[in-house]
Parts: structure tokens; sequence; C-alpha cells
């Protein structure tokens, strides 16, 4: 799908994204669901950016936190203190924020992770919802946004992300099918 251009765009990819994820999870066995996840053979499937996810769980939960952050950083320019999307501490590093976020639940069940990320992505749609077309889709419209659009932001945290976790899923589902 193209990139969004309007704010009915934006709310449709992201729906068509978790819904699309959501498929492919069905698709996995409930053993495929809590087996590790293993692209030894073939690392550049699995991407620097999932690197710390080691199962569907972790995967979830990397999702559900980054539309944390989106959460708050929406709140921030709401409230009148615009800060970076990411946190200062990670700002050069955001891997090893990756590999937090992911490390901070891994006492949280399968299940909790699915309706964590359901939750997470029903407010990302809420919020998308909340802007104006001028508010997502002018660049720079609000100042830590800089040279990019808040649209293009949503994109970042849902419908990017949501297609590279089928990607991931897929491969996984094939490795443990072999």
């Amino acid at each position: 799908m193209a990139n969004p251009t309007n704010k009915q765009e934006l709310l449709a990819s992201m729906a068509d994204g978790y819904a699309k994820l959501c498929e492919q999870m069905a698709k996995l066995s409930d053993e495929e669901k809590v087996k590790a996840f293993d692209f030894a053979a073939d690392p550049k499937k699995c991407g620097v950016r999932w690197q710390y996810d080691r199962c569907l769980r972790d995967l979830l939960i990397h999702l559900h936190e980054w539309q944390v952050l989106m959460r708050e950083f929406v709140q921030n320019i709401r409230e009148g203190h615009p800060r970076d999307y990411l946190p200062d501490e990670y700002r050069r590093n955001y891997h090893e924020m990756d590999k937090m976020l992911v490390e901070k639940h891994q006492g949280t069940a399968l299940p909790d992770a699915e309706r964590l990320l359901q939750h997470s992505h029903e407010e990302m749609l809420a919020l998308a919802d909340s802007f104006t077309e001028e508010e997502l889709f002018t660049k720079g419209y609000y100042k830590n946004t800089y040279t990019t659009t808040m649209a293009a932001y949503f994109v970042s945290v849902t419908t990017s992300p949501y297609g590279q976790a089928v990607k991931l899923l897929k491969a996984h589902q094939k490795n443990c099918r072999k």
C-alpha cells in the first residue's frame, strides 16, 4: 500500500496492517506461537530492529511499547511540552531501548501481550483520528516532528512495523514447519 495522503487512508492503512498481523498470528499453531524464533540460517530475515524479539510475545510487546512512546509523544505535544519521540538516553542507540522494552516484559504472558497490543493499536487509531488533516499531513506542523509529518510517525509505529512483523512471522512459521 502506498503512503497515505489523507486521514481516511491513514486510518485504513493502520487498521489493515493490524488485521493482516492478526490474520498471520491466527495461522500459527499453538506450538509456533510459543516457540522461539530461530533465524540463524538467515539472520537477514530478522533484521536489526527485531534482534531482541525472541518469540511472538516479544514481538507483540515491542510493537506495543513503541506505540506507548507514540502516545507519550502526542501527549507531550498537546500539553505544550514538545519533546522528541525517543527518550534522550536512547536517541543515539534506540536498539538498546528495544532490548530494554522487551526485557521489561519477560514475565508477560502471550495473551496479555496480545491484549496490550490490541489496546495500544486502538489508541493509535483514536489518536490519529483526533488530529486534523492539516496537523497530520503538514511537514513540520509540530516543532518536534521536524521535517516530517505526524502521519509518518503513526505509520512508523503501526502500518510499517505490522508489515515487517507479518514477514517475520511467515518466516518463523516456515522455519517451524521444516
